[in-house]
């Protein structure tokens, strides 16, 4: 029978892996799951930085590969009997090389993935909250993570949507207004009263000809 002393150790000890795991993967990725916000855009970019630094590669183990070529002539001629095995060795280090180079190449795709995704995901949100204005929801807010570029984002949109939030609020008031004119202009109707429908349509009238000047100068370039 399993000690319930050992079972309460190794489940606190999972959970405590699971704690870091997810502590790391939120200080490396944020809070989102998916690494490829934008697979093109990322992969694209990735690809770039790994192409140039290939180059890099490409060149440092040219040059480390005839230095140890050279070294092993120098050891030849000293011991010829040391031949086979520093023929032998000088295939060893170039593959060593080479797949030194793969993998740091290797970690500079990651690593360009992990650096545009922060970028990626910053304007993913904002499309997102953009189309959320588009669909007339002036209560959105932008909220990028701490670790996303162009955190100037976020303050600025959550202004433009603040204003655009006010502008629709006194929009909502000004109708309120109009909808009491009409109201009260065919209370007077009813009641008889020309003189006051007819001043209570003049207030009516003005203040839409003010409504559809604000919202001409909407449209103004």
């Amino acid at each position: 029978m399993p000690d319930p002393a050992v079972q309460t150790i190794r489940i606190a000890s999972r959970t405590s892996r699971r704690g870091l795991y997810q502590t790391l993967r939120l200080k490396i990725f944020g809070r989102r799951r998916r690494l490829l916000v934008h697979r093109g855009y990322q992969v694209r970019t990735a690809l770039r930085s790994v192409a140039g630094t290939s180059v890099l590669v490409a060149l440092l183990i040219f040059v480390l590969h005839q230095v140890n070529v050279e070294a092993s002539k120098d050891l030849q001629q000293m011991a010829p009997f040391m031949l086979p095995g520093l023929q032998q060795w000088d295939r060893i280090t170039l593959l060593s090389l080479v797949l030194g180079g793969f993998v740091f190449l290797g970690g500079v795709f990651l690593l360009e993935l992990m650096e545009t995704h922060r970028t990626a995901g910053a304007l993913h949100n904002l499309r997102r909250r953009l189309e959320e204005i588009r669909r007339g929801r002036f209560t959105t807010q932008l909220k990028l993570r701490r670790h996303d570029n162009f955190p100037e984002l976020e303050e600025t949109f959550n202004e433009a949507a603040a204003s655009l939030r006010v502008r629709a609020e006194g929009e909502v008031a000004s109708l309120g207004r109009l909808s009491a004119h009409v109201r009260e202009l065919l209370r007077e109707q009813d009641q008889g009263n020309p003189a006051r429908s007819r001043a209570l349509a003049e207030v009516l009238l003005q203040s839409l000809e003010e409504m559809r000047c604000r919202k001409s100068e909407l449209l103004e370039p």
